[in-house]
């Protein structure tokens, strides 16, 4: 696939690595060290480094060029920042939005350091690592079974994250979906690379299930699976849902107009 596959991604769950902005305590604000990560909590916080934190917090919701002017800043000045993991964090999904991938990926390692169990930026990578992995990427087998670990580790830590009391029920019931949507959505794909197809498709169908605008390219990947394991009036539905808008129309147009012959002419399920 060359059709550009990244989206941004949808809305951080912040408060899930215990993110506030300022007016509350430091204390409360600056997490602890990451369980095994081996590194050791930061500085006190200074009020400049706080003023900058705050900064970069509001603007998650401007453009992401301007989260990434005041992320990259803020790096740079307060190297051994508390706020770092969740800085990293944030440039890791605005990288995402426009297009910068290696820097995406780069940012996401390193909040990943920080803390291990940041879901936003284990569904995202989970998602992303197997759209760009190709045969020929040096160590694609150890990049695809680290997307297979966050993919799972995601699924397993999302669905018991605690509300925050200021948060509606839909909006936040919505938010998690969304985030486990990216982490099946890269679980199939792997799937689909592996020819475990009954298991693609089962990802695949809660990746478009799950999500609150379900991706077109993880329509394509549930057709392609779909075909793969006979269901081929399943296929021509998948790729009817992406033959009209997205980044691979032609493709699937192409799938739904052979999955629809060969529900005629093949044995199907």
């Amino acid at each position: 696939m060359t059709a550009k596959l990244f989206k941004r991604p949808v809305a951080l769950l912040i408060f899930t690595i215990a993110i506030l902005p300022a007016g509350v305590s430091r204390a409360q604000n600056a997490p602890p060290p990451a369980k095994g990560s081996g590194k050791q909590a930061g500085p006190p916080v200074n009020k400049p480094e706080e003023d900058a934190y705050k900064a970069f917090f509001n603007a998650r919701t401007g453009t992401p060029e301007t989260e990434i002017q005041l992320g990259e800043d803020f790096v740079m000045k307060f190297p051994m920042s508390h706020y770092l993991g969740q800085v990293y964090a944030g440039l890791c999904t605005a990288y995402s939005a426009v297009g910068q991938e290696d820097k995406m990926f780069a940012a996401g390692q390193k909040a990943l350091e920080v803390n291990p169990d940041n879901v936003d930026i284990l569904s995202l990578l989970a998602m992303a690592i197997p759209r760009r992995v190709r045969g020929n990427t040096p160590d694609a087998a150890q990049q695809i079974q680290k997307a297979e670990e966050y993919g799972h580790h995601a699924v397993e830590l999302i669905p018991n994250i605690p509300k925050p009391p200021d948060l509606d029920d839909a909006t936040f019931e919505k938010t998690k979906n969304d985030k486990l949507a990216m982490a099946h959505s890269g679980l199939g794909l792997i799937d689909l690379n592996h020819q475990k197809y009954e298991d693609a498709r089962t990802e695949l169908m809660l990746a478009v299930q799950l999500a609150s605008t379900p991706d077109p390219v993880d329509y394509f990947l549930l057709g392609n699976a779909d075909s793969k394991a006979s269901y081929y009036n399943d296929a021509a539905a998948a790729f009817d849902k992406c033959a009209t808008s997205g980044p691979l129309m032609p493709q699937c147009k192409s799938g739904e107009d052979t999955a629809k012959k060969d529900a005629t002419t093949k044995l199907g399920r």
